[in-house]
């Protein structure tokens, strides 16, 4: 049997096993990879992908279920890897080239050996032979949504329609190199509906009337559900929620996302000194976000999230539906009933029927956040429900906006003329 090493030098986690994915597409084999380490204080959520079994891997390894359908499963040490190895052949990521240490333990074995580098030439990636130095493959790109695509164009979508403009809170950076499963899951739903989109990236650099400038003009604003985020970007969630809450504009937030949207509620129907998201809180105050108890387990993988009859949850998404979960805190339920007068229901539940999974917002266009991730369910053949219906949304608005518009500007007889001013 043999295993295919694909060598990638790169710091970006969301280009960590990119590359061994597609080959392992290419031949229908299995990935499997060792445990890797990469820069948390300049990509902090690197390691924010979960399969649907509950594993917490490197975000890159998100291609691999993207590409075939398949999860990346645990990581294996050197043990283990032989052993599969001994059975059939396999593709094995690596961040440096295989040493040559490790290459004796292997093929000690019987196991034969692959190894291939990734070499970038401008914007494509190729593979080159270690042996022999000649280019095995042909360039593989990522498109403006950071999906893999080999050569310049694949499959070009038809669009209709006027280009809208698609907030994502954070950095791009960030959601191209480090977390790249939500820019993808998005580039996946606006293909399907034929969609123009334009992703305007919400920094946290961005505050007061620069903030107020670049939420302007946008249609619809995502608070994406990154877990480790830092205060200042936690503070740009929680504007644009607010944002979108006083000018009526779709909103999807994701996990954390979703906190913030009740934050800024609350903190608009109760006081800002009354509702926190989490962190210390005064006398009086509520919490939006409580930490799971310290006998639970994070809530992590595929789990059924059932809705509440007659929700905008329920016809977007039926009466139950699977979603991916990365959850280690839970709504405060104090807060929540404290926020039904002004709207607020609970759209979604867990298999339990008690813990609340999702939330949205009654006299609003789409204020909808779910406690887990759709985006990391989201193949490019297949994308995710959700955002799918957020987007809908996001073009429906936009059309009720120009005709709302059109008719305020439109000009009027005036029955006395002489009062018409020049």
């Amino acid at each position: 049997m043999t295993i295919t090493f694909i060598a990638h030098s790169t710091p970006e986690p969301a280009l960590y096993g990119a590359m061994a994915a597609i080959v392992a597409e290419l031949r229908a084999l299995p990935l499997c990879h060792f445990p890797v380490s990469h820069d948390a204080q300049r990509y902090p959520n690197a390691r924010q992908h979960v399969t649907a079994q509950g594993h917490v891997l490197t975000s890159g390894l998100v291609w691999l279920e993207r590409l075939t359908g398949r999860g990346a499963g645990a990581e294996s040490g050197l043990e283990s890897l032989i052993y599969r190895a001994l059975k059939e052949d396999i593709v094995v990521p690596l961040r440096e080239p295989l040493s040559a240490e490790l290459a004796a333990k292997i093929t000690e074995q019987g196991i034969e050996i692959e190894s291939l580098t990734v070499v970038r030439k401008q914007d494509k990636f190729q593979l080159e032979d270690g042996a022999t130095g000649k280019i095995r493959s042909n360039g593989w790109g990522r498109d403006g949504f950071g999906r893999w695509a080999l050569g310049s164009v694949s499959q070009p979508v038809m669009r209709a329609g006027k280009t809208l403009r698609v907030a994502l809170v954070g950095d791009f950076a960030e959601q191209r190199d480090s977390y790249p499963a939500m820019l993808a899951a998005l580039g996946d739903a606006a293909d399907a509906l034929a969609m123009n989109i334009d992703v305007i990236y919400v920094t946290p650099a961005l505050q007061g009337s620069q903030l107020d400038c670049t939420l302007f003009d946008t249609d619809g604003i995502i608070l994406p559900g990154a877990t480790l985020a830092q205060n200042d970007f936690q503070a740009s969630q929680l504007a644009s929620a607010a944002w979108a809450l006083e000018n009526q504009i779709p909103v999807l937030g994701i996990n954390q996302g979703m906190h913030q949207m009740i934050t800024a509620l609350g903190q608009r129907v109760l006081g800002q000194e009354r509702v926190v998201m989490h962190g210390p809180s005064t006398l009086g105050s509520l919490q939006t976000g409580l930490p799971l108890s310290d006998r639970a387990q994070p809530r992590l993988g595929n789990h059924p999230v059932m809705t509440r009859h007659g929700s905008l949850l329920a016809s977007k998404m039926g009466e139950e539906f699977t979603l991916r979960y990365n959850q280690r805190r839970y709504l405060n339920p104090l807060l929540l009933s404290e926020l039904e007068n002004a709207g607020l229901s609970i759209s979604g539940y867990d298999e339990s029927g008690e813990q609340a999974q999702a939330i949205e917002l009654d006299n609003h266009p789409f204020f909808l956040g779910v406690q887990g991730q759709p985006e990391l369910m989201s193949r490019r053949e297949r994308p995710n429900s959700l955002l799918m219906a957020f987007l809908q949304q996001v073009r429906q608005s936009n059309r009720d906006h120009d005709v709302s518009h059109a008719a305020l500007t439109q000009s009027v007889r005036l029955k006395h003329p002489h009062l018409s001013m020049g």
